[in-house]
Formats: structure tokens, sequence, C-alpha cells
């Protein structure tokens, strides 16, 4: 790593309506550095790359590449200019194959569609025809798509995934690597990844990580936004924390621990782990049995599942991205048809019933991917507020809706649960708030309800230190309420400091069951990959009983 700054922010300054995004914010990055950028959800982190980016065009403050200032004013310069970005939230067709949306919004060169045998022949002059190029430019991705050399690619990173499948058939994780894979297609010099490892497993990250490292040895500098802090110890040299649009400070990774960071983060001390109270687990609030349901792609996803969750109990579920958590969390909330089997809420049968009856039976959904299903962006904050309650009394007659009280319930949620960055909640729009305060929106939302089973799918995913604290505090006080929770995360740490009892889920089915006091590590992460050891702790049977191993 150089200690010559190869990228220089200079005094960078952006404001918004009512809110200082970026108030003169000067860092450096170094060629060959991985360099983190932390800060709380709405700190400004994202602003910042996005105005490094071309996204954004700062209201103040200059850009230095090698020593030059940089005029900046869009992606393509971004570009030109060497930088790529991998954004949070996907910026894919999914329509389009992988290979597709690798390519797209770039032309190879000749050497790429050359045949073989034909270094100098009828392909080779096709492909330097001026004419040829400007049609395949003008109604086409390419002459051919390179495939073959981005599966290739795909698979040197450690990438499990096929390039012609369609991006639409792709699960959260998988589409999170395209992205990072249409980065790293490209011949950058500066990378920046927004949350890259947030709806990877652990392994896949440290695999991604280790391509990083690789890069960075070879000159190439990144820069990573991220919210969990053993993943900046473990991967940055050097740190950049933001705290309400202000840099902080920059320090050397090594020579902080994670406390000081989440400290300099949040401007308080932060707690990593919840203590919970141990509580009585009442009747049964939810009750599967024989469940079966099938993928969008018509694939069997669930096989044949039994689940019980009480009263006052959190059920965590681990498993590896793809296995059928998704179709199980939305089988549950009448999201998606089931093909086979029962789903009975408070003894009341639900199967094969509209989204409406669950939530009229009080079932709670805070789903995977917040932009798609979780909110409706293009409304406003308070819409988005009573979007299930905007039938009751409190908020109208049934045929008019009072804006005043619809106003104040929506305020309270604010306020209640620190949704910061809103200035107005009638007239913001949810698509506007950061990825965690939107998180935290909709986590309001569906806890102010009471409701009897809260099904959270992913609920810390993408938010800040500070935020996970506080939305697993929310949790637990939930469930010390009684509400029957299931809590699917792929951070096996948030499963063992929440969770009564741990479920692992493998290829549609529940494979191991375990109390987290009676938990081994190891046999889990196993059983998640489809694993076996032999000698473990006993299997506790999933209605709650105890079995043989």
């Amino acid at each position: 790593m150089s200690e010559d700054a190869f990228v220089r922010l200079a005094d960078i300054t952006k404001t918004f309506p009512g809110v200082v995004a970026n108030d003169e914010i000067s860092m450096s990055i170094r060629k060959g550095e991985i360099h983190g950028l932390l800060g709380e959800n709405g700190a400004g982190k994202s602003t910042l790359m996005k105005i490094l980016y071309g996204l954004y065009s700062s209201d103040g403050g200059d850009v230095w590449i090698d020593g030059e200032r940089a005029a900046i004013e869009s992606p393509q310069d971004a570009i030109d200019a060497g930088i790529g970005m991998v954004h949070q939230h996907f910026k894919l067709i999914p329509r389009l194959s992988v290979a597709k949306n690798v390519v797209l919004g770039m032309r190879e060169p000749a050497s790429a569609f050359r045949a073989d045998g034909d270094d100098d022949g009828f392909v080779s002059s096709l492909t330097t025809n001026r004419l040829v190029q400007g049609l395949a430019a003008r109604f086409t991705l390419g002459l051919d798509v390179p495939e073959a050399r981005i599966q290739s690619l795909a698979d040197d990173y450690g990438f499990d995934i096929d390039v012609t499948a369609p991006v639409w058939q792709l699960d959260v994780g998988e589409r999170q690597r395209v992205e990072i894979l249409k980065a790293l297609y490209r011949d950058v010099d500066l990378l920046i990844l927004d949350e890259p490892t947030a709806v990877l497993t652990p392994t896949e990250a440290e695999r991604l990580f280790e391509t990083l490292r690789k890069l960075s040895d070879q000159g190439l500098s990144i820069i990573i936004i991220t919210h969990k802090l053993k993943e900046v110890k473990s991967i940055t040299d050097r740190v950049t924390v933001l705290r309400d649009g202000s840099r902080i400070d920059t320090v050397e990774t090594a020579d902080v621990s994670r406390a000081d960071l989440a400290r300099m983060m949040v401007g308080r001390d932060v707690l990593f782990q919840i203590d919970k109270d141990e509580v009585t687990a009442g009747e049964p609030v939810l009750k599967a049995l024989d469940l079966r349901t099938d993928d969008d792609r018509g694939i069997e996803a669930l096989s044949g599942v039994d689940l019980t969750v009480h009263a006052g109990e959190i059920v965590g579920i681990a498993g590896v991205s793809g296995n059928g958590q998704i179709e199980l969390a939305e089988s549950l909330v009448g999201i998606r048809p089931v093909t086979d089997g029962t789903i009975r809420i408070d003894g009341g049968d639900l199967t094969g019933a509209p989204p409406r009856a669950f939530i009229e039976h009080g079932v709670s959904f805070v789903p995977e991917d917040r932009h798609k299903h979780g909110c409706a962006e293009s409304l406003s904050v308070m819409h988005n507020a009573i979007l299930k309650g905007y039938t009751d009394e409190a908020f109208g007659d049934g045929l008019r809706l009072d804006y005043d009280a619809s106003a104040d319930y929506a305020e309270t949620l604010v306020e209640n649960f620190d949704v910061r960055g809103v200035s107005d909640v009638a007239k913001m729009q949810a698509g506007e708030l950061s990825g965690g305060n939107l998180q935290k929106l909709i986590l309001a939302r569906e806890m102010d309800r009471d409701p009897k089973l809260l099904v959270a799918n992913q609920p810390t995913r993408g938010v800040d230190v500070g935020a996970i604290e506080y939305i697993r505090e929310g949790l637990i006080e939930q469930r010390d309420q009684g509400t029957g929770i299931l809590l699917l995360s792929e951070n096996l740490d948030e499963i063992f400091d929440l969770s009564d009892r741990i479920l692992v889920m493998y290829e549609g089915e529940f494979v191991y069951e375990v109390t987290p006091e009676a938990a081994d590590r190891r046999r889990i992460g196993l059983e998640m990959n489809g694993g076996e050891a032999g000698g473990a702790e006993p299997q506790v049977a999933v209605d709650g009983g105890r079995s043989e191993s």
C-alpha cells in the first residue's frame, strides 16, 4: 500500500432540503488500500460516495485523482476515471441474464468476439467494421455476450452463479454477487462497495474478502461502506467515521477496537450483546404441518415442514441463503401459496387465505427486501406507517382518510423508533429514507400493531450498529409482551443472542434443532451446509419435545 493519496476528497459539501448530508468532508484513499467508511444510517456515507461516483453533484469541494483535479459529473465520467461502484440497492434488469447485466452499458473490444482460428478472418473483419459496430450498438448489447469469460471470472472469484440464468430467477444473495461481478469485470482503479456483504453468508463474505485482498495487493484501491464492525477489523487498513454528515476521524484499523469504532459512530457506548430474561412460552400462535410450497421457478422450496412457534418465544431459523427461508416466511404470512399442508394462526386455519386475513389475525411481517415487499416507495412516510391499519376508525371513516390523525400517528412512530431524516411525514416519500431508517420505519409499523406472530426475515440487514442494538432490544421487548417471533437471519451471532430455540434449514427442510445454551456452532455450521457430525448434543424435536440424535 502506497503512503501517497490516490484519491482525495476535499471539503465536500452536499445539502438536501432541510438536511446537510455532507458538511465539508475531507478524506483520502491510498493506492492499494482497503479503506472502511463507517457511520450510522443517514450519516452521509452513501451520499459522499455517490458524489465520488458522479450520481450526485456536490455543492462545494473538489475531487482529486492521482494529483489532478477531476470533474466527475456523471457515472460515465467516474468509470472513465477508473472508478467503479457496487450499490447497496441493486441496479439490475431482471429479464436479462447475468452475463448481459454484466456487460450492459459497455462495448466489448473486438478480441472478445473473435472466433477460434479466425484471428484475421471474416468474423474479425466484421467486428472492426464501423457500420456493423454501429448497427450492433443500436440494436444489441454487443455482437455476442462473452459468457465464457464472465463465467470464468465468476468462478475465479468464488461466486457460485450461472451467468446464463436470468436475474429474476436469482435470490437476493445471488443478485448481490452479480452487482459485485459487474464492477470487477471493468478495469477499475478504485472500487466502491456499499454494504457488499449484507446478503452474503460468512463463508461467501470471507471468500470475497480474499479476492479483495488479492486485488489490493495488485494495487487496486477499495472503499467499503459497511455496518459490520467485525468486517472492518478483518479487512480494512484504515477507517473514516462519519456522524451526522461530518467527518469524526480517520484512524488506522489496527489501532482501534470495535467498541472504539462504535463509540465514534454513535457518540456513546453500544451494547453488542442483549440481555434477555427467561420467559415461559405460552400457547402456540403458529402451527404449520407438512408445509410444502414452490419457489418462483416452480421448483419445490419447502418439503414437508413442521413448525410451531409459541407465544412469548423467539424461534431462530439459521441457514445459508437459498435453502427455503424466503419461501417459508412468505407462505406463513399468506404472500406465497402453499401446495400442501396446513397453517394455523392462534388456533384458526388460514391455509390458502389471502394476506389480509393473516393481518387481521395478528400476523406482522418484516420482509427480506424492504424496498420490494416492505414499503410503497413512492408513497409518503405517513401512508407507509398506516399501510396495514388504514381501515381502522382511528385513521378515518373507511371512505376518507383522516390526514391529521394519520400524520400524528406516523410522527409518533418516527419519534419512538428513532427514524431519522424525516422532514415531513406527509410529504416525504418512504423511498427517500436511507436503508437503515426505512428498515426502522417498517419495524415500527409491524411491531406497533401488538401482533400475535411476528415473522422477521433479516430484520437487521444493512443497518448500523446503533440501530441493530435498538432493533434487537425491540424484538426482545415484543417477545416479553407475549408475541411469538419467527426470526430468520444469516447472522449466527444474532440467532444465538435472540433465540429461545434454533432451527437449521437445509434444502427446504429443518435438519436440526437445539437451544442456544446447548448449541455447538461448529455443528450448526455443518448442518447449514448439509454436513453431519457425530457425538454432538441431543437433537431437539421440532414440536418442542426432545428426541435422540
